[in-house]
């Protein structure tokens, strides 16, 4: 294993063992045999470290991305990415500390501000992705954008109903499929008047 997954690795384990405030980067890296110098090269800040997982499952989701036919639409591209990004968390054996760790980033809000800042590049990422595609007519087409933002809402609702039942990422795909299935639908009945009885 590479330096930088055991440090993750032991990092995760200690903070949802002993709390993030309680653990210090140097207990970090002693426990994982590495030098606090050697572990800040790889993570400069302690919530980089706390949410290495989460920023290896965006590399492999945005590299899946990149790698999707350029002529795919968009949806179904971010679609199949995450879809394959989710398998790779599986396979890592990392599902069960993913779940944990999403929960316990939201009891903290240090963690929570650093993993939205997160969530912000990433879309930006994906953004300047997407931007590069033929359905786009211009760099300045909102599509992009919207598309981004839509598809991080269904997976964010996505990833809160699947916590909630504890399921397996076959589920969690399944359940990211129902989601933004039924987007447009509740965005279209969210613009109607309501009735008047």
């Amino acid at each position: 294993m590479r330096t930088r997954e055991v440090l993750a690795q032991t990092a995760v384990e200690l903070f949802l063992e002993d709390g993030f405030d309680a653990v210090t980067v140097e207990q970090v890296a002693a426990a994982a045999n590495v030098s606090p110098r050697t572990t800040y090269r790889y993570f400069h800040t302690k919530e980089g470290l706390a949410l290495a997982l989460l920023t290896d499952l965006d590399n492999h989701f945005l590299q899946s991305v990149q790698a999707r036919p350029h002529d795919e639409a968009p949806l179904e591209s971010l679609r199949h990415a995450l879809a394959e990004a989710w398998a790779w968390l599986e396979s890592s054996g990392q599902s069960e500390t993913y779940l944990a760790l999403q929960a316990f980033v939201e009891s903290h809000p240090g963690l929570m501000a650093a993993n939205l800042q997160r969530g912000y590049s990433q879309e930006e990422l994906l953004v300047a992705t997407l931007e590069t595609r033929p359905v786009f007519r211009s760099s300045g087409d909102l599509g992009p954008r919207l598309v981004v933002a839509a598809f991080a809402g269904a997976s964010r609702v996505a990833v809160t109903t699947w916590r909630r039942t504890a399921g397996t990422v076959p589920m969690l795909i399944n359940t990211l499929d129902t989601c933004i299935a039924s987007l447009l639908p509740a965005l279209q009945s969210a613009g109607e008047s309501p009735h008047v009885r």
